[in-house]
């Protein structure tokens, strides 16, 4: 027991540091940050109720009845919380309803702890002190198995946001509490569970910390670096794939005119543009200044045109309310790994394509193009 105690402390004092960090520098972007650190912070609190519940077991103070019962009550009811909020975040953008059906397991759990400090179902501590599981024991266990499963399969979906690579690791790193939650049902005495969250928690700190080399800080889509990884497995692959350049209209004489702080905020809207406008048909990286480009494989070239069509609607939408309007140039090319000289031979078609509408937008807006 005195051996768990002081891994519980080691745990917390490393999660409090990985959340000093995030809070300082977020992780990749603030949506990530925000599940890292709701979770960092709820291990805690289900670390200190370890230990507390220890240190009450081993007291033989009967007047500790009923504290011992209520942070049982708050340990078995935050326990399937960790994986919850992983499952929630992974599926935002759902419906509603699918948020509320998902988060029912939860709230049945947290129902049942209640109950228990009365009927013994899922723990119970006798007026002596003791603890002893209940015939119910296992069901935080199996609801948070259950939300740590949902959460693989979410990665495992996510082929916009994940490559391969970055999928093995991931459902590594949350497979790990899972093992430690049989192992702690199979052997009573050993007190694994927040153990293995912990480390999983680090060890994903550290995969967010690696992926964001991957990622622009100004806009939060992938950088030069990541898209010339891509172009690279495209050199030694065997896939088709559609490239689309994006450059933004008049940056310089806007930030010359509005200040750069106007000029960064036109930029990142234009990336959330990009972005929305190709969502999961393509990946879109910023690869300059003022230049996009979004990688689409294996897709028919009309999904391009509709996500073109997609991204002039948006662009219209959000140039209604903004006094500095944002003016996207673009040109796409396809290619055949059967075909074509080479990836980078069709990115040059395509940087050609978006030059030549950008001739255009010239003449259509009726004023000088110079970015």
């Amino acid at each position: 027991m005195t051996a768990s105690i002081s891994t519980d402390v080691l745990a917390i004092v490393a999660l409090c540091f990985t959340i000093y960090l995030a809070k300082r520098n977020p992780i990749v972007n603030n949506y990530k940050n925000k599940i890292y650190i709701s979770a960092a912070v709820i291990t805690i609190i289900l670390l200190i109720l370890e230990i507390t519940t220890i240190l009450m077991e081993l007291s033989s103070n009967n007047n500790l009845v009923i504290p011992h019962r209520i942070a049982n009550i708050m340990g078995f009811s935050l326990s399937p919380a960790v994986p919850f909020i992983f499952s929630f975040f992974n599926n935002k953008g759902k419906r509603i309803v699918h948020n509320r059906i998902l988060a029912g397991p939860l709230f049945f759990n947290a129902f049942m702890c209640v109950l228990s400090y009365k009927t013994g179902w899922i723990f119970f501590v006798n007026a002596q002190n003791q603890y002893s599981r209940g015939n119910l024991f296992l069901l935080p266990m199996i609801i948070s198995m259950f939300y740590f499963v949902l959460m693989i399969i979410a990665i495992n979906k996510n082929t916009a946001e994940y490559e391969i690579d970055d999928k093995k690791v991931l459902i590594s790193v949350f497979v790990m509490p899972i093992l430690g939650t049989i192992l702690q049902i199979i052997f009573r005495d050993l007190l694994l569970i927040w153990g293995t969250v912990s480390i999983s928690l680090l060890l994903y700190y550290i995969f967010l910390r690696e992926l964001q080399f991957k990622y622009d800080v100004q806009t939060g889509i992938k950088n030069r670096s990541a898209f010339e990884k891509e172009m690279e497995r495209y050199l030694k692959g065997d896939k088709n794939a559609a490239l689309i350049v994006l450059d933004i209209n008049n940056l310089k004489s806007n930030n010359d005119k509005y200040g750069h702080k106007a000029g960064d905020e036109t930029i990142f809207h234009a990336a959330k543009i990009v972005q929305e406008s190709f969502m999961g048909i393509g990946e879109a990286f910023r690869i300059g200044g003022d230049e996009f480009c979004v990688i689409c494989e294996e897709i028919p070239i009309d999904l391009v045109d509709t996500a073109l069509s997609k991204l002039e609607h948006l662009l219209t939408e959000i140039n209604e309310k903004r006094n500095i309007k944002i003016v996207l140039a673009y040109g796409y090319a396809s290619y055949n790994k059967n075909e074509s000289e080479s990836i980078y031979s069709i990115f040059a078609q395509a940087d050609k394509a978006m030059y030549e509408h950008k001739a255009k937008l010239k003449g259509f807006y009726g004023r000088r193009i110079d970015d």
